[in-house]
């Protein structure tokens, strides 16, 4: 990675891969075989480029453990970065406190972009094709813990300045080429990951309820209006991790990847991996990679009005 953002390879490729909601939290078995599963996740795609969807740690330790819990990405000498989840600070420290700690480790390469005007973290990376010209964006944006607004309640969401802010960089990018597309990453889902279950052919599980926001700030509407968004992915619902197209963007779920926190036994920790194509701004590939180094691929849901929900 340069200064200025992401290359693709020699072979017009470029690989990102999700952890999410690994939940370190007492430094017990649990949480090692969480490390296990992330390194050798790493070990069997290699990716250009690792995004934590939140939810690093966990509970009362939160802060002393920061530094174990993102131990398989420091070695891994993989270019990384993170955003916040409704649980990495709820038992204690800042915004601004844990992403700067997170920034002394080897391999980071967040940053908080000061023109968003509200939360910290947010921040974009473009990806250039071996002419120089931009061709992705990666877009990850801090989603917030919970509705401060007691009437409502549930669960927070992007808010206005945060969409605005997210627009004003897609028209900035527009100054270089109009033609690319983004590729976005999150914590919390938008309302609209129902709807592609209900109505929209899906590819994955969906064993978890939905966990959205109560109110819709119009996020996903401003996403397909913009015409550059092509995936927007979530961590959250741990046993979640179908996908589908809705609109013309495909929302979905990365990999439930930690031991830490709630989710069945019997239901495989691993990551989500994204293959870009230098060539292709329409369309990416994703699947999953689980405990063991077992590739899967996901059965196929037909659309279904009356799919459980």
């Amino acid at each position: 990675m340069s200064q200025t953002g992401f290359s693709f390879d020699q072979d017009g490729k470029f690989k990102i891969m999700q952890l999410t909601d690994t939940h370190y939290t007492n430094d017990d078995e649990n949480d090692h075989r969480t490390l296990r599963v992330m390194e050798e996740c790493i070990e069997a795609e290699s990716p250009d480029f690792i995004i934590v969807t939140g939810d690093l740690v966990w509970g009362k330790n939160n802060l002393n453990y920061l530094e174990k819990a993102v131990s398989p990405l420091t070695k891994s000498g993989i270019p990384w970065s993170f955003v916040f989840g409704n649980h990495d600070i709820e038992f204690g420290g800042t915004e601004e406190g844990f992403f700067g700690r997170l920034a002394k480790s080897p391999g980071f390469v967040g940053f908080h972009d000061e023109r968003c005007e509200d939360r910290y973290g947010n921040h974009m990376f473009p990806v250039y094709g071996r002419n120089g010209e931009l061709r992705w964006v990666i877009a990850c944006i801090n989603s917030g813990q919970y509705n401060p607004d007691k009437r409502v309640g549930g669960y927070s969401y992007v808010t206005r300045a945060q969409q605005d802010w997210y627009q004003e960089r897609i028209l900035a990018y527009e100054e270089e080429n109009r033609d690319f597309s983004v590729l976005a990453f999150q914590h919390i889902p938008v309302p609209e990951i129902e709807e592609v279950w209900r109505f929209e052919h899906t590819y994955g599980n969906h064993i978890d309820e939905f966990c959205a926001p109560n109110v819709n700030s119009g996020q996903f509407l401003r996403m397909v209006e913009d015409g550059h968004t092509k995936g927007l992915f979530f961590g959250h619902d741990h046993c979640n991790s179908f996908y589908g197209k809705r609109f013309g963007v495909t929302l979905g779920y990365g990999r439930y990847t930690g031991f830490g926190c709630y989710g069945p036994e019997d239901f495989a920790r691993g990551a989500r991996v994204f293959a870009l194509s230098e060539t292709d701004t329409e369309n990416f590939e994703t699947w999953e990679i689980l405990e063991g180094k077992r590739r899967f691929t996901p059965w196929h849901g037909v659309p279904n009005t009356v799919k459980r929900i």
